[in-house]
């Protein structure tokens, strides 16, 4: 299988959170599940998209897509992008100046 080798390194780097989780204790087992399934509906969802209705086409366009909009000739999208904001590091900015 391809995906393999990124499979065990998943589980393995899951392992390691939930080691991290458990020595935190403050963390509501439920929103690490909830975590869990919202990251394996988005690896499923292009299959769900590929033989599905309209319906459930419109639902997952809904769940991905924050704005859509459509020109006359094409649909415009802007993904939702929630964890950006957690892998970017703040900027830090310091009172002192630079020497250099």
């Amino acid at each position: 299988m391809i995906y393999e080798p990124k499979s065990n390194e998943l589980e393995s780097d899951a392992t390691r959170t939930e080691e991290a989780f458990g020595k935190l204790g403050t963390v509501a087992p439920s929103h690490r599940e909830l975590a869990v399934a919202v990251f394996d509906w988005s690896q499923q969802a292009p299959g769900a998209w590929q033989g599905s209705n309209t319906y459930v086409r419109r639902q997952i366009l809904n769940a991905v897509y924050l704005n859509r909009t459509l020109t006359d000739v094409t649909l415009v999208t802007a993904k939702r992008r929630p964890f950006d904001s957690l892998a970017e590091r703040l900027k830090i900015e310091t009172s002192r100046k630079s020497c250099f």
